[in-house]
């Protein structure tokens, strides 16, 4: 049947009403979506503990992760590229001798409170975030270089001599020795910046960064909004909303009932589940950290003392890929040496440690004690939770396969870490986390013997090391040549072994169904201006759009 043109311009009329009906309710519907994200936070589950946001008394990852959105250094990690990157600074020189850093402050930038950044407050924040700081040994490792640095931490001055101000906005450095791995350094928070002039007592101390603290609920539930002033690029979230959970699973519980868009702890028991969960699995975040889980032995007692033998058959004797897969709940990745991988200097073709049982009964001969006779039981001292206890247990099962016997002491907290500073202990478990991003933070801190007393707990001393990790620091950071000493300098401890070397932390995270552009770096950090929330839209859109063209 052939349609008459009045009939056919009729219905094409209808037709039209009907599409600019359908594409009306769609973007009104759009609209009412976009207005909902801009009005609502992104809510934020962390586990653990929150007693200040001050970028000086910042102690743990929950603390560091939510005052790295108000606050900010003067230069910023790059994971992708490995490289330091501006911030509050536009721009940096090292002196030819390697000892001067004098770094330039990008003008125009403002406090969240309207004051101007100068020098002089780069200088002041410092200052105050030594005076408040809470653990001794990082502040020691991160002060140390700078000349003045002992002076200040012995309490014989007041500030540090050398950190200059130069003018309004230029600040100079001078360390004690060539220090080009200060530049790394300078992304702990000790090196964040805020108003230190502002009144406490009215709030949050204002920072730089793109967000700033509106409301703290008992350090429960923290309120962050946009920085109007921030200078880079503007965040795309009309908040952060975070609830800090005292356990992980009540989190997890909370997440899968659509109220977190991200949760920062999952249960380890839940790890695998969630990577085998066809929707989870896509929202999941999971990558390697730069925290590795070791047995530190005290070079200096028995006996570990000069027994390079027993130390290696030991670190023979283990399966770490067991112990992270069967208990851990994949946490954790086996580590074949110093280095975790993601780390400038990590070579994935080290062979490092592996299980080697008949390596490890050969090596227990060397040392003097054919299938573990005549070698009493050793101690391994830890602090006492049920994740250590089941590793520890694990532990002394392996070793017994080549006759060692192990008796475990564990310890609460507060006793166990004064017992390992004081170097008390010929075994210890010992977690560390990179202050900076820089294989320095694990080698020099951890084996220079400059650093016995302080970060060395291994009471580690061997010359020829010292002389590669300090040739290191007058390397520039982007050499080869640098990264061929950092290679050598592990070389030199894996052969030596004055650890047991176990397992590197893995991030295990989870995104909601609407959040995108979050990303995670190898430091545990986000970049909070990326974040965005829109992906549900896109399902909404189409059935609405599917509806009005039925």
């Amino acid at each position: 049947m052939q349609l008459r043109p009045r009939r056919l311009g009729l219905l094409s009329a209808v037709l039209a009403i009907l599409i600019l009906s359908g594409v009306f309710i769609y973007h009104h519907r759009l609209a009412v979506y976009t207005a909902s994200l801009s009005s609502r936070p992104f809510n934020i589950g962390l586990v653990g503990n929150i007693v200040a946001l001050e970028p000086g008394e910042v102690g743990n990852h929950e603390e560091i992760l939510l005052a790295s959105a108000a606050y900010e250094g003067l230069v910023r990690y790059d994971e992708k590229s490995g490289k330091i990157k501006p911030l509050l600074a536009r721009k940096w020189k090292y002196s030819k001798d390697k000892k001067t850093l004098t770094l330039v402050l990008d003008t125009g930038i403002r406090f969240s409170n309207g004051k101007k950044l100068s020098a002089a407050d780069v200088k002041a924040s410092w200052e105050a975030n030594f005076a408040q700081g809470k653990d001794w040994s990082s502040l020691a490792n991160l002060f140390l270089p700078v000349r003045g640095g002992f002076e200040r931490i012995e309490g014989h001055t007041q500030d540090i001599s050398g950190i200059q101000i130069i003018d309004n906005h230029t600040i100079k450095i001078s360390f004690e020795q060539p220090n080009t791995t200060f530049l790394y350094m300078l992304t702990n928070p000790v090196f964040w910046v805020y108003d230190t002039a502002a009144d406490p007592a009215k709030g949050a101390v204002p920072g730089t960064g793109p967000f700033m603290i509106k409301e703290n609920k008992d350090n429960k539930q923290i309120i962050m909004v946009p920085n109007a002033t921030y200078h880079g690029e503007k965040p795309r979230l009309y908040a952060l909303s975070a609830r800090i959970y005292d356990d992980a699973d009540t989190a997890l519980a909370d997440y899968r009932q659509g109220k977190l868009d991200y949760l920062d702890q999952i249960p380890e028991g839940e790890i695998k589940a969630i990577r085998q969960d066809p929707v989870l699995k896509k929202r999941f975040i999971y990558k390697p950290l730069l925290y590795t889980y070791n047995l530190g032995f005290n070079i200096s007692r028995a006996p570990y003392d000069n027994n390079y033998s027993l130390r290696r058959a030991l670190n023979y004797a283990i399966d770490r890929k067991a112990i992270t897969e069967k208990l851990l709940g994949g946490s954790y990745r086996p580590l074949k040496g110093v280095l975790p991988a993601g780390i400038n200097g990590f070579d994935s073709n080290m062979r490092g440690y592996s299980l080697d049982l008949e390596k490890a009964r050969q090596l227990m001969e060397e040392a003097g004690y054919p299938e573990g006779k005549g070698l009493g039981p050793l101690v391994i001292a830890y602090d006492n939770n049920p994740g250590n206890q089941a590793v520890m247990e694990a532990l002394s099962d392996q070793l017994g396969q080549i006759g060692v016997r192990i008796q475990l002491q564990p310890m609460d907290w507060d006793y166990y870490r004064k017992q390992v500073g004081r170097m008390e202990m010929s075994c210890f478990r010992i977690g560390w986390q990179a202050d900076y991003p820089d294989a320095d933070s694990f080698l020099y801190n951890m084996y220079h013997s400059e650093r016995i007393g302080i970060s060395n707990y291994h009471s580690y001393n061997n010359p020829q090391l010292d002389s590669v990790l300090s040739a290191i620091r007058r390397k520039d950071t982007d050499s080869e040549e640098r990264i061929q000493l950092l290679r050598r300098a592990e070389n030199i401890l894996v052969d030596d072994a004055p650890a047991l070397f176990l397992f590197q932390k893995m991030a295990a995270k989870l995104v909601g169904e609407g959040v995108n552009n979050l990303n995670v770096d190898s430091m545990e950090m986000i970049d909070w201006t990326r974040i965005e929330l829109f992906k549900p839209a896109q399902q909404t859109m189409e059935n609405t759009k599917t509806a009005s063209n039925k």
